[in-house]
């Protein structure tokens, strides 16, 4: 217990690191492979933007006889059709393999269907280039926001993991603007250089965490103690093995695990087996969907119709308005990430959602305004809106969208409860990507009142179900569920600490080390 008589945390403890990371070796190259980790996101801000941004581009109409409706909104569902399986292949590879290789498995794969993509000759070729981009992007997705939050340094891992998501704007805003650069290029160079830089990101991804260690917390699930003791203290206290935070982390890892003693046989049925763990798959779900049922995904993948339906026509037009997007999003979703442990998760939540939602309403009536009387200034009014309701969109739908899943579930469950997120979330994206434009054709703005509705169900089921877990380890946080939302984070702390306490004096057996007795070398992990 600290000296205040709550829970010792990982902030009143020494640590042999520089204040700012900037500053320290060990946390530059820590946050150098986190950075890396973030571009598993990149594919998918890349190829949203750019997909938007293409349907601009007549010489890509012109080259695919303009596609409308059900054909376009099949080319926007394909990136995540495949999805819906193999984000399941990503966890038995992590399972049994580590994160790593399913990471870069699945950028190897992104890269081929990049090539595919960009050099297609038809549209059934595009989109099956789509298709096996979708692959591999599921699977760097299912594993990079965990292995993110499992090799970061406490201090940051908050903060770094808010900004997972706010790399999806830096991906949107290079091929936003990279599309408006080429948009006035004679020929089909004007839309296949940009779909060829959708290779940029994977190979990124590759080059930047060919270094990175594994997950210290599946190396003790898999009984190597002393390396993910050693891959502690090389990048969270520059080799120094005993350091107060690295053997607190060590411990409560250990402790940790040792809890959780149906961690070697854990399946997908133990989701629906206890209260708790009920309510962390509800939440994994609602946060997959709402990701792109809060009327977002209808801006960001046909913005080209929704300002059709104002009276703004001109691809200049268009690209310009998608980029400027794309630079807004940024800020605002980088800002936010500094903000996630000062103000908590449940305020960003309720803020950003509630504010969609009365952002949602001006958007429609002001759509309704046009659409009854035709006048430009009333249609004009509408694309401040849509700024304003992806600045709200960006307080916590993007920084805590793969945060927070990753946080509530305990080691056993992360890469299980992560597939399952990306596994619902690209069923949920490819319904919405293929009706919207139909609807859309269908019913112009009077579509936008089903979004309405699903921004007040997600409001209310955010107060009710979502607790706070500011300024506890990852480890903590995964038993605020089963301490209960009113008090769960100092009742979630103390358990841990009393786990930990007991792993000190008895080693379970099942995480006994099975390497050698001699301690690793820091300089081999």
């Amino acid at each position: 217990m600290s000296t205040t008589g709550r829970p010792m945390r990982y902030t009143d403890l020494p640590n042999n690191t520089a204040k700012s990371w900037w500053n320290d070796k060990c946390l530059r190259v820590n946050m150098m492979h986190c950075i890396g980790l973030c571009g598993t996101l990149y594919f998918a801000g890349y190829d949203g933007s750019l997909f938007n941004s293409l349907q601009a581009i007549d010489q890509w109409q012109e080259y695919f006889n303009y596609p409308t409706g059900n054909i376009l909104g099949l080319a926007g569902a394909a990136l995540y059709l495949p999805s819906v399986f193999t984000a399941f292949v990503a966890e038995w590879i992590a399972s049994k393999y580590g994160k790593r290789w399913a990471i870069w498995i699945g950028s190897v794969i992104v890269i081929a269907g990049a090539i595919v993509n960009s050099a297609s000759t038809s549209f059934g070729m595009y989109i099956g280039g789509r298709a096996v981009m979708g692959v591999g992007s599921a699977m760097a997705l299912t594993c990079g926001p965990t292995l993110l939050q499992e090799i970061a340094h406490p201090r940051y891992r908050a903060t770094i993991g808010g900004f997972y998501t706010a790399i999806y704007y830096i991906a949107a805003s290079v091929s936003s603007w990279t599309s408006f650069g080429t948009l006035h290029l004679s020929g089909n160079n004007s839309w296949r250089i940009p779909a060829y830089l959708q290779v940029v990101g994977p190979a990124l991804v590759i080059l930047l965490t060919l270094t990175c260690p594994e997950s210290p917390r599946w190396l003790v699930s898999k009984g190597q103690n002393d390396k993910a003791e050693s891959v502690l203290a090389k990048y969270h206290a520059n080799g120094e093995i005993d350091d107060a935070l690295v053997q607190h982390e060590f411990s409560e890892i250990v402790a940790a695990l040792a809890d959780e003693e149906a961690s070697k046989k854990v399946s997908y049925m133990d989701f629906l087996r206890t209260e708790p763990n009920r309510r962390r798959l509800a939440v994994i779900c609602v946060i997959s969907v709402g990701t792109n049922w809060v009327g977002n995904a209808l801006v960001s993948f046909y913005l080209s119709d929704i300002l059709k339906t104002i009276g703004i026509t001109t691809p200049a037009q268009i690209a310009g308005i998608n980029g400027g997007l794309a630079i807004w999003n940024l800020i605002l979703s980088t800002l936010a990430c500094l903000y996630i442990e000062k103000l908590g998760r449940r305020f960003l939540w309720l803020t950003s959602t509630i504010g969609m939602l009365f952002s949602y309403c001006v958007i429609t009536g002001l759509s309704a305004g046009y659409a009854t009387n035709g006048s430009r200034g009333v249609g004009l009014a509408v694309i401040p809106c849509l700024f304003i309701f992806y600045g709200f969109y960006d307080i916590a739908w993007t920084p805590l969208a793969y945060a927070y899943p990753v946080e509530i579930l305990p080691f056993h469950m992360r890469v299980k409860g992560m597939a399952i997120w990306v596994s619902v979330q690209n069923v949920a994206i490819a319904v919405n990507t293929w009706v919207n434009p139909i609807a859309l054709d269908a019913i112009a703005w009077k579509y936008y009142f089903v979004y309405i509705g699903l921004l007040i169900f997600f409001s209310v089921f955010i107060y009710l179900y979502f607790p706070e877990t500011k300024g506890l380890t990852i480890e903590e946080i995964s038993y605020v569920f089963d301490a209960g939302r009113k008090g769960g984070r100092d009742r979630a702390a103390a358990h841990l600490a009393e786990l930990t306490e007991v792993s000190k004096t008895e080693k379970p057996h099942h995480l006994e080390d099975k390497t050698a007795a001699s301690a690793t070398h820091i300089s081999s992990v």
